[in-house]
Order: structure tokens, then C-alpha cells, then sequence
């Protein structure tokens, strides 16, 4: 969500306790203020809410159930921003961009469904999470749904955050740290909510990219998956959460956590290991990502984990004309397992500004 991004020195012109447009329920804080580090009523301690959850079961290793991850039509877009824009929670003037899912006002913005996977449950279970995590995040302050292009689709207004998105440089180290000390907290206190990565399609949509460009590649990728995470235990993700994704900071303070990915159920290694995979692209490295994890790092399964999720992280680098970054990460992949390098097509040869 780039839009979450502003300057921050206009973002901390709000006076203090000044809360955005829109009612707040009487549990919610300003992002930066999450609710304090206690369990929330009802919610059972983190041992026996994995003890609860079914372990990773067999994951699929076809596409035929693999949902549509494709993007609606910019007309659906538009008709979403319009119905959100008329919320009495949104701050902002009216929407005049086409086709583009994120609108920011002054201390809102509205956010609504653009690609066909995306679900409302998932906003509302962020919510959760936001609250029963402690989880520094922005409020969902207003949400609805229309009929639009003969379905239901979503919008949101969500509270606006100040800070910047996360990258290369001295405080990387410090905002790995702190990024993997709030995936710890996911794991442990969010509510277990949405999409196993062990249902039906979903495995093949994790390597969705790779999937449309190279079939027989994507299978030997589930397949290694599958044996990395058969048995495993399951709690709730984000899916994809790093300093170079969906994470705000002001200096080394974490602000705000982003959007969820498209898997909300899986190990806990899992998150971990893409969350490296990505930072280190980055320059970062394995042992700031643990040390802030703390204690409960299976690193067996983490070292199992972690070259699929390089493996993936360099093609979307590659698409991204990321060249650097890109070879940091096959240096990792030699020394962990180099056939994998030799699994992966070739890029896009056209230059793409929608990867990730």
C-alpha cells in the first residue's frame, strides 16, 4: 500500500490525542499507540491456541482450485473509491484517479478491493489482530460492500499513518529487529482466521507468478514446500511482512503494519523465511531477523524454508529489474541449496512496473 506513505513531517502535525474522521470503537488506538502488551479478554494463551490449530496437512500440488488473483476491471475500481468517498469517516476531497485502489485523504484514506482473491473477512480479521495482537496497524474506521460487474466487492476507509516504508541503510538492522518482535506477537496472540496454506489451490497460488510463467517449475517448487511444511505447526500469518514490504517506520520505530497476504494460516517458519528472503535482498541478515524474533525459532525448519523463499524472492527481483539485489540473494542460494538457481525461468522480457 505505497499511499499509506507521506511526509512525515505534515503526518505529525496532528495535534496530540486527535483522532482521525469517523467514529472509533472504544478499543481502538492511533496506530502508533498499540493496546498494551496483555491478552484480550477471552483470548487463550498462545500455547493453547496452537495446541488448538490442525497441524500443515498435505498441501495441493495442482492449480485446478486455485482461486483468480487477477485484477478487477478499473470501472469496479472506481465505483468502490465513489462508495467509499461518501462515508462520513473519509476526510479527503472526492476521488478523481482512475482505477487506482488506495485514496488518501488527510488523516484517512480509502482503500478497496482491486485484485479478485482479496476478501472483506480479511480486513475485518486484520482488525482483530490489530487489537488482540498488539499490533501497530492502522484503524478500520468504516467499510461496506456494493454490487458491482454482478458480484459483491468491498471498500474501506482506514485510518491514515504517518511514516515511511522500511529499506536499505544503517537502521535496517534495528528495523529487522523490530519488525520480526511484532510477526513474533502475530504468531502468538492474532486470532487464527481465513485461508490455510494447506486448502485447496491455495500452495499454487503462493508461487502464482512463477506459475504463469513456468508450470513445471511451480510444481517442483509446491512439492518442495510440501515436504518443508507437512506437519508443521499452524498459527496466524501475515504472509507478507519485512522491512521492504507493507511496514512503516520513523527512524527505527515501527509505525504501522500493512496489508495481510494472501495467505492467513500457515507455519510460522514460513512468515519468517520470506521475511528474511525479502530483507535480505535489502542487505539485511538472518541473525537480525532472529534475534528479534526471539525465543521459538525452529531453525531446522526455518533452514528447510528459507531457500524456496529466496528462490522466489529472486524471480520477483529479476522481473523487477533488481539486479543487485537479486544477485545478493543468489549468493545466499549458493551457499544454502544452488540447485534452485537452476529451477527458476527466465524474466520477463518485457520491463514490468507491476511486480512486487
Amino acid at each position: 500500500m505505497d499511499e499509506q506513505q507521506v511526509d512525515e513531517r505534515q503526518a505529525d502535525e496532528r495535534p496530540a490525542g486527535e483522532r482521525p474522521a469517523g467514529e472509533r470503537q472504544a478499543d481502538e488506538r492511533p496506530a502508533s499507540e498499540p493496546p498494551a502488551d496483555e491478552w484480550s479478554a477471552g483470548e487463550p494463551p498462545a500455547g493453547e491456541r496452537r495446541a488448538s490449530v490442525p497441524p500443515c496437512g498435505p498441501l495441493d500440488l495442482s492449480d485446478a482450485a486455485t482461486p483468480s488473483a487477477g485484477e478487477l476491471p478499473g470501472e469496479v475500481v472506481d465505483a468502490l473509491v465513489r462508495a467509499a468517498a461518501r462515508s462520513p469517516a473519509y476526510d479527503g476531497p472526492a476521488p478523481d484517479r482512475t482505477g487506482v485502489a488506495v485514496v488518501p485523504g488527510r488523516r484517512t484514506l480509502i482503500k478497496v478491493q482491486h485484485r479478485r482473491h482479496e476478501t472483506l473477512a480479511v480486513c475485518l480479521g486484520y482488525e482483530r489482530v490489530r487489537v488482540a495482537a498488539g499490533i501497530p496497524a492502522p484503524a478500520l474506521l468504516d467499510h461496506g460492500e456494493i454490487l458491482a460487474g454482478g458480484e459483491r466487492r468491498w471498500w474501506t476507509v482506514l485510518e491514515r499513518v504517518p511514516g515511511s516504508h522500511g529499506g536499505a541503510g544503517p537502521l535496517l538492522p534495528r528495523r529487522q529487529r523490530a519488525v520480526c518482535a511484532a510477526m513474533r506477537r502475530w504468531h502468538d496472540r492474532a486470532p487464527v482466521l481465513g485461508r490455510r496454506l494447506d486448502a485447496p489451490g491455495t500452495a499454487a497460488m503462493f508461487f502464482g507468478e512463477i506459475r504463469l510463467r513456468d508450470p513445471a517449475c511451480a510444481l517442483r517448487l509446491v512439492a518442495a514446500l510440501d515436504r518443508a511444511c507437512h506437519g508443521a505447526p499452524m498459527t496466524a500469518i501475515h504472509g507478507d511482512m519485512a522491512v521492504g514490504h507493507n511496514v512503516l517506520f520513523t527512524g527505527s520505530r515501527l509505525r504501522a503494519v500493512l496489508d495481510p497476504g494472501a495467505i492467513q494460516v500457515g507455519p510460522p517458519m514460513l512468515d519468517l523465511a520470506w521475511c528474511i528472503a525479502v530483507d535480505l535482498g535489502l542487505g539485511g541478515t538472518v541473525e537480525s531477523a532472529v534475534a528479534g524474533y526471539g525465543a521459538g525459532v525452529d531453525h531446522e525448519q526455518l533452514d528447510r524454508l528459507l531457500p524456496l523463499m529466496l528462490a522466489r524472492r529472486r524471480f520477483d527481483l529479476l522481473n523487477q529489474r533488481r539486479p543487485a539485489a537479486a544477485r545478493r540473494l543468489a549468493v545466499q542460494l549458493r551457499a544454502r541449496r544452488p540447485e534452485l538457481l537452476t529451477w527458476l525461468p527466465a524474466p520477463d522480457p518485457m520491463p514490468s512496473g507491476t511486480h512486487r
